[in-house]
């Protein structure tokens, strides 16, 4: 019999329940608390399929990639910094990059237009029943600057053309992006940043971009414009947006990542006015476990026949 196959997430007994009818020959273990992690690693799994979460911090994550045994770990979600630097010649890592991209770029165009047709504004006033219009132009004919133009990227491109607006991508790679009207190279985003009514931020966390939107680079915005952050909150420097926002500098802006998650209660952004927040669920679809359970299956099945896994990370 094969090694054990560990699963560690907080929705491990189901995902264990929706793989063992297509593997029924594969023994897998279950884990939901950090807690049960050590008695798991002792029976030296191969393959690990793990989901990080607020329950399922990094620190045991990164033991996992750690442990001698493991030759794959396929993560759930898109970004794999939380395993710290693995060791590439024993490790193959997979991610899940793409799968629920088409749902975080609808929550993207609906913080748009949130945003951009006072639709908070309303709420508010709502509560306060008080009645007062406001007028907003259309995002048709406005210019989206997307900064970091890859799967999520991408989606979001195709879905801002097809409504009107003019799309600036940003990406390495110089293979032009469908919906985008010019694609350029990362070097050329300051100079991009002035002709952009909306940002819309899809980078990877790394050295080069920790703190790459501060102060100055929000002073490089067009006054008025928009800024949206679904990647990771290591981008943004807090502080520097609250004080672009208070000035009147940008119109708004969305947030669904944070420095610390979840966001503390006395932090100063839940009372900025013209900031919506979400709590790291942009792409949150309903049935995103078994997207994620059926993409490993796959994956899986590759393993066991010697070949190629799908969306191989680093």
């Amino acid at each position: 019999m094969p090694a054990p196959i560990l699963i560690y997430a907080e929705e491990a007994h189901e995902i264990a329940a929706r793989l063992t009818p297509r593997f029924s020959e594969e023994r897998f273990l279950p884990i939901t608390a950090p807690d049960g992690l050590a008695a798991a690693l002792s029976e030296n799994p191969e393959i690990a399929f793990t989901i990080k979460s607020e329950t399922l911090a990094p620190p045991g994550h990164a033991e996992i990639a750690a442990h001698a045994s493991l030759r794959w770990i396929q993560v759930g979600g898109s970004g794999y910094e939380h395993l710290g630097d693995w060791p590439r010649a024993r490790l193959s890592v997979t991610n899940c990059l793409g799968l629920l991209a088409p749902f975080l770029a609808e929550s993207c165009l609906g913080a748009m237009l949130a945003l951009n047709h006072n639709l908070i504004r309303y709420r508010d006033q709502q509560r306060a029943r008080h009645w007062q219009g406001h007028g907003f132009r259309p995002l048709a004919g406005q210019t989206l600057l997307i900064v970091g133009a890859g799967a999520i990227g991408g989606e979001l491109a195709r879905r801002a053309a097809a409504l009107g607006m003019r799309v600036i991508a940003i990406r390495r790679s110089d293979t032009p992006v469908e919906g985008a009207a010019e694609t350029l190279p990362p070097e050329a985003l300051q100079g991009a940043l002035a002709e952009a009514d909306i940002v819309s931020v899809h980078l990877r966390l790394t050295a080069e971009t920790e703190g790459l939107f501060d102060a100055q680079m929000f002073a490089r915005m067009k006054s008025g414009a928009l800024f949206l952050n679904t990647a990771r909150g290591g981008h943004v420097v807090e502080a520097d947006l609250a004080a672009a926002l208070a000035s009147g500098r940008l119109r708004g802006a969305y947030l669904d990542v944070f420095a610390r998650e979840p966001l503390p209660p006395d932090s100063p952004l839940w009372d900025e006015e013209r900031l919506l927040i979400s709590p790291h669920h942009s792409d949150a679809a309903l049935d995103w476990v078994e997207r994620f359970t059926d993409f490993f299956a796959d994956n899986l099945a590759r393993w066991r026949a010697g070949e190629t896994l799908v969306n191989r990370a680093g």
